[in-house]
């Protein structure tokens, strides 16, 4: 007697020959969930057990199996005579498995069995897919089962075949070259532990990926996938992994699963702040920290200062990081990306690693000032011409449209792409490359408000500062003194006193300022069309520049106000130094008077960063909490597309 012996998996037929010329063709005895066909006619017939048909049968004896119950199943074929001896048998065994991977593809943090939409990726509170995380924190090692659990680790089910596999059969986990170089899928194993079964291995940095996994065996699988890439311009953010049943090379059934890796997510200033970060530099500093620790203690904020050993004499810490996190329905990781422009801070943002908090660096070609984090900021969350941005647009600075001249600056591609390919917070570009810097914090900043919008728009301003000092010198206070007692470049530098009268004298100095009120007015035009804010929600801060330099750039004449840092109902702002009028800073009061619902809290920053170029913002950076009630991928966003 000879034996066929065929996995298939559930629904599907195995086709066979008997290659009988004479007598009849019986089945003699089948499982009851087994189904013999033969080729009679046009279709397939079914044969009941004791049933016969005569031989030969058409088709060099084409015959089938199938069977809709997984499990092992056998049939009894016969060649009989034409008195009913059998002359022949056939015994054919049908292996039928269960071939199933399954992923949280309804978003409600469990896996069930075989949800709805796991082989697709759909935007929407109605949408399908499942999501994997970037895992970039310091707990890599995550290499137990119960670490797993708790981690950006997402979990992916293997079931069980629900038969054994026959000789000759394998069930593997498949994925392309392109995507296994950007994942890292593991297996639990008995003892707790998980070893890698696709992809790269985070510990072997150099060994090549792996496409196919080992065979996974009849009992299933549970497995833990991570991401090490988020979408960029080349990398849509899709994993699609194939789990295959083999037989001796060849694939005879098969599942999918599609997942989307989650976008980095920059975080505005409307969130709740967790934790302000500072640099000491020395004695020139500590003036400026010790107001700035009054202010957080006012805020009820903690405040990590950055010791001088640590942060080589960086003292620009909102240049070196932006902080942001990246989530998905089961978990919420806070995320550092690092700008490319690797000063003395270079360091420190790795070297804060732990458990939920990541990092990366993005780069590429060589920075300039505009590739500074100082250039990166976000709006809160806002609705523009019908589309909503849960998390706001990301806004940063570059050169004028249609300027493509060398000298000129841009941020380099390789970020603006990144922040493009993100998806959720949808870019916008100002005009900064007028500055000497050239970073949008120095022109733009976001208070929350209680308005219908929920902030207001801080905005340089020259006229504002025009306007005060015009209000003055009518009121004959011409001879009010601005910058007392301070001096330029350092405390042994010129005097920087003068008065209204002989500041509203110069009329270079007012000349160079409307050229700068010209471009303020531009950029104000691009935040009402691509914010969608009215008027009414744009303070003007006052604020002044330089006459420009030969290569036509500026900076702020006086601590920009608007460069400052934003903590719940608090604002700590550079003191501007402006004229005093019986005890009262005209400056100073114009933005508390803009601004009556925030405590407007001052410190000094004139020594310490403002003659350096900078002011609060840019020496302080903020951790904030991420939202909860907030899911990005129950929005579609710009350029979003459903597969």
């Amino acid at each position: 007697m000879a034996t066929a012996t065929f996995a298939q998996t559930k629904g599907t037929a195995a086709r066979f020959n008997v290659s009988y010329l004479s007598g009849r063709v019986r089945l003699a005895a089948a499982s009851p969930e087994i189904e013999v066909r033969y080729v009679g006619g046009e279709s397939w017939r079914p044969m009941s057990v004791g049933e016969s048909v005569p031989a030969p049968l058409p088709f060099e004896g084409l015959m089938s199996v199938v069977s809709g119950s997984a499990g092992s199943h056998t049939a009894l074929i016969q060649h009989i005579d034409d008195h009913g001896d059998v002359l022949d048998e056939l015994r054919v065994e049908l292996f039928v498995m269960h071939v199933r991977v399954d992923i949280d593809a309804d978003r409600d943090g469990v896996i069930g069995d075989n949800e709805e939409g796991k082989r697709n990726w759909a935007w929407g509170d109605l949408g399908r897919g499942a999501i994997v995380l970037v895992n970039n924190d310091r707990d890599t090692a995550e290499l137990t089962t119960a670490q797993a659990e708790n981690s950006e680790l997402v979990e992916i089910a293997v079931r069980p075949t629900q038969a054994p596999l026959p000789e000759g059969c394998e069930l593997v986990l498949v994925t392309t070259d392109d995507e296994a170089r950007r994942l890292s899928l593991y297996r639990a194993k008995p003892e707790g532990t998980l070893e890698l079964l696709l992809g790269v291995d985070p510990r072997q940095p150099g060994e090549r990926p792996r496409t196919v996994s080992p065979s996974l065996g009849s009992s299933g699988a549970r497995c833990f996938i991570e991401a090490h890439e988020y979408p960029g311009p080349f990398f849509e953010g899709l994993f699609s992994l194939e789990l295959q049943l083999r037989s001796r090379g060849r694939t005879i059934g098969s599942d999918r699963a599609v997942l989307r890796v989650a976008p980095w997510i920059m975080t505005p200033n409307t969130l709740p702040p967790a934790e302000v970060y500072a640099c000491e530099t020395g004695p020139d500093n500590q003036q400026f920290l010790t107001g700035l620790k009054q202010a957080c203690d006012v805020a009820k904020v903690p405040l990590h200062i950055v010791d001088q050993d640590v942060n080589g004499g960086d003292r620009w810490i909102q240049d070196e990081l932006e902080f942001g996190f990246s989530a998905s329905p089961a978990h919420t990781i806070t995320v550092v990306c690092d700008s490319p422009r690797d000063r003395g801070l270079r360091d420190w943002a790795s070297m804060r690693l732990g458990p939920d908090l990541g990092h990366f660096q993005l780069g590429g070609s060589t920075p300039n000032s505009l590739d500074a984090f100082g250039n990166l900021e976000c709006s809160p969350p806002v609705t523009v011409r019908g589309r909503y941005y849960p998390y706001g647009r990301i806004i940063f600075g570059g050169r004028p449209y249609g300027d493509y001249g060398h000298a000129s600056r841009q941020m380099m591609p390789e970020l603006r792409r990144f922040f493009h390919a993100q998806k959720m917070q949808s870019p916008i570009e100002l005009y900064t490359d007028w500055l000497i810097v050239g970073h949008v914090d120095e022109i733009v900043n976001f208070v929350p408000a209680d308005n219908e919008l929920g902030f207001k728009i801080l905005l340089a301003s020259p006229r504002k500062a025009e306007g005060i000092l015009d209000r003055l010198l009518a009121a004959g206070h011409g001879d009010a003194v601005l910058f007392r007692g301070l001096r330029r470049g350092h405390a042994g530098g010129p005097s920087a006193e003068t008065t209204v009268a002989r500041l509203r004298g110069d009329d270079a100095f007012w000349q160079a300022n409307a050229g700068c009120q010209d471009i303020l007015d531009l950029n104000r035009e691009i935040l009402i069309m691509e914010l969608a804010v009215p008027e009414a929600d744009i303070i003007e801060v006052p604020t002044l520049f330089w006459p420009p330099e030969p290569d036509g750039r500026t900076a702020a004449y006086f601590p920009a106000m608007v460069n400052h840092l934003v903590l719940g109902d608090v604002s700590v702002v550079p003191h501007p130094h402006g004229p005093q009028v019986d005890g009262v800073d005209a400056f100073a009061a114009a933005l508390v008077d803009a601004m009556p619902e925030r405590k407007v809290h001052f410190i000094d920053d004139w020594y310490a960063y403002h003659e350096l170029l900078g002011n609060v913002h840019c020496g302080t950076n903020v951790r904030r909490v991420p939202p909860e009630d907030v899911h990005w991928w129950e929005h579609r966003p710009e350029g979003g597309y459903d597969t």
